[in-house]
């Protein structure tokens, strides 16, 4: 047995270099709970939890005190290579935080693949070695400098920029198009409406595109509404994907019975981890419904756990892992690395192949 002999919550609050507006929201600080569980065997491994109550459904007050309150007092000296069994508890005793569960399940997966002496996408079962990732662009009054903010992303080595869009439909078309006519057709567009858009808004958006202007759009419309939501998918010959619509395992199984999406986002800090982001990976892959893996603004310790997942998943082709390029004086290192837009894993690393100053 393996005792769990300490775990911490530390929670900061990062600034963004650049803060940046979606439908419905502006942000410029990202808070993150930094979590750290050591063992008996001398191990320490690391998760991160980033609650947005937009996205999760949990504060970060709520999630810190799940964290104390709960989940820290539950780790104290159970086996820590049994991560079902704790998983399973941790869920029961904080059913509504899952960003405060995925920060103990990471920790726990870290710790897994640390023992085996192995990055942790080869314990999952690696299935690629790097994915192309997109790097967002958030919603400007100045169409201008969207796209020059564009360029300079496609001038840095990215191939697929994420346009945030869901605020007045024309003058987001108007955008795609812009775009698709000064970065050429190497360059992959992606939008995501936030839920920003009605339906009818949604599809006249969709109408005023071009083939070939966007591979996807994102969460168009409310999340509760799946019909909507099928509705579009049925109609558009763009790809709708699912994102607040899909948080848990049974979410999936709605979205797959109500036929409501070509594509789903899976974040870790909506499904409370990697253990219920496999399932849901795997669910919806037998379903015939592709995935990407997405994220929150999020220390390099959950996009190091997000790329895992990724490059893990029967269906985890497509990648959103930006979310750490924008923080001030993140606490991790390594773990993930950008190559003409591909993101990679630390080399050889054991477990998320982080360190942490704590």
């Amino acid at each position: 047995m393996i005792r769990v002999l300490s775990a911490e919550a530390v929670p900061i609050t990062f600034h963004l270099r650049e803060g940046y507006r979606i439908a419905g929201a502006s942000f410029s600080t990202a808070f993150n709970v930094i979590f750290k569980v050591g063992t008996s065997d001398g191990r320490t491994g690391f998760g991160c939890a980033s609650p947005a109550e937009e996205v999760t459904g949990e504060s970060a007050a709520a999630c810190l005190a799940a964290l104390d309150d709960h989940l820290i007092p539950l780790l104290r000296e159970r086996d820590a290579a049994d991560v079902p069994a704790i998983l399973a508890a941790a869920s029961a005793a904080a059913p509504g935080c899952p960003a405060a569960r995925a920060a103990v399940d990471i920790a726990l997966h870290d710790l897994l693949a640390r023992r085996a002496g192995a990055p942790l996408a080869r314990v999952l079962g690696q299935r690629r070695e790097r994915l192309l990732t997109s790097v967002t662009l958030g919603i400007q009054d100045d169409p201008g400098a969207t796209l020059e903010r564009a360029r300079r992303y496609v001038r840095a080595g990215f191939r697929v920029l994420k346009v945030k869009v869901g605020e007045d439909w024309e003058a987001d078309a108007r955008l795609i198009r812009s775009l698709r006519r000064a970065l050429g057709t190497g360059v992959t567009l992606r939008a995501d409406g936030n839920q920003g858009y009605s339906e009818e808004e949604a599809g006249q958006f969709l109408r005023a595109l071009e083939e070939g202007d966007l591979e996807l759009l994102e969460q168009p419309t409310a999340a509760e509404d799946l019909a909507a939501l099928a509705r579009l998918a049925d109609a558009s010959d763009v790809p709708i994907m699912a994102d607040e619509a899909v948080r848990t395992e049974d979410e999936a199984r709605r979205i797959i019975s109500g036929h409501a999406a070509d594509l789903v986002n899976i974040k870790l800090m909506k499904s409370g981890g990697i253990a219920e982001a496999l399932r849901i990976a795997t669910i919806t892959s037998a379903a015939g419904i592709g995935a990407m893996v997405g994220c929150n603004d999020e220390s390099r310790i959950g996009i190091a756990a997000g790329l895992h997942l990724a490059l893990a998943g029967p269906n985890t082709e497509l990648a959103d892992l930006d979310g750490y390029f924008d923080l001030v004086d993140d606490v991790a290192h390594g773990g993930v690395r950008i190559e003409q837009g591909y993101i990679l894993p630390s080399p050889e690393e054991p477990g998320l192949g982080v360190s942490v100053d704590l």
